[in-house]
């Protein structure tokens, strides 16, 4: 009777339910751990570019966040798989160019959704990768509230038909707060556009496509900066402030002000002179 008492109650013991413990939540997001081609990569003949994670990742709203430039009249393939996330070009390569593929914040972890942050890739099929960055924001001109998604480029022909013929140089789109950073740009002179490009052409070609543009052509300039950076110890003590120095790119604080064409076209629907020295014109 003892026996068949202590086997029943081994038996209870191991069915009795429980609930696993998950381990502390993860707030840490994704890291790169490597790329190919490599980061910065130079000459390179890559069209497909691979890039490696220290865990699953999976991107959110990647036709609507991830740009390449330059800009790609062919939609690339992008996708992510386990730790690897794939860009595949369908366009061809231009020679002694800077790409630059800036996924903004939609790369994040698979569990948790940890955004990566404002993370660019780029590589040169170059001698050199061009580093100059301009960066701005675009408001309604009607009521100053920021545009979020509208597709921003820059132009090195300053002519006012370029934005109307040839596709933009280099592009970014802006974020929630209507703020853009057009990276990997030459030095050089330009002029910068807005677009909410409803055909896929990188120029403006519909009226119903709303517009801004710089109305001078600007320098792109860099100099050495610095900034101080605190380090805190908990929510109340300073552990520590340090200098961070970093290059800072011109211009930063650019404002371009969207709008949208008149829809409306004047006709001509007729003319009268009824007497010999007056005439009217009628639309």
């Amino acid at each position: 009777i003892s026996f068949i008492f202590l086997l029943t109650a081994l038996l209870s013991g191991c069915a009795s339910p429980g609930n696993p413990d998950g381990g502390p939540y993860d707030e840490t997001a994704p890291k790169v751990v490597g790329s190919s081609p490599q980061y910065a990569q130079l000459n390179s003949t890559k069209k497909k570019v691979e890039i490696f994670f220290n865990e699953f990742v999976r991107l959110e709203n990647a036709s609507e966040k991830v740009v390449v430039s330059p800009p790609q009249l062919n939609m690339p393939d992008i996708s992510s798989s386990g730790k690897k996330i794939t860009v595949e070009l369908e366009d061809s390569l231009k020679k002694n160019t800077t790409y630059t593929v800036d996924f903004s914040d939609a790369i994040v972890d698979n569990n948790e959704g940890n955004p990566l942050g404002n993370y660019t890739f780029v590589f040169s099929t170059g001698e050199k990768a061009d580093s100059m960055e301009v960066s701005g924001r675009v408001l309604n001109a009607q009521n100053l509230e920021p545009i979020k998604g509208i597709l921003v480029g820059l132009h090195s022909d300053t002519t006012d038909t370029a934005f109307l013929k040839t596709p933009f140089l280099r592009v970014a789109r802006t974020n929630s707060a209507g703020d853009f950073i057009i990276k990997g740009v030459a030095p050089g002179k330009y002029r910068a556009y807005a677009l909410q490009d409803a055909d896929g052409t990188f120029t403006f070609s519909q009226k119903s496509e709303m517009i801004a543009f710089t109305r001078k052509p600007f320098e792109t300039g860099s100099f050495p900066d610095a900034r101080p950076d605190t380090v805190w110890r908990d929510s109340t003590h300073i552990d520590s402030v340090r200098i961070i120095h970093f290059t800072h790119y011109t211009p930063d604080n650019m404002v371009l002000l969207a709008f949208l064409e008149s829809h409306q076209e004047r006709h001509l629907l007729k003319t009268e002179r009824s007497v010999p020295d007056h005439f009217e014109v009628y639309f």
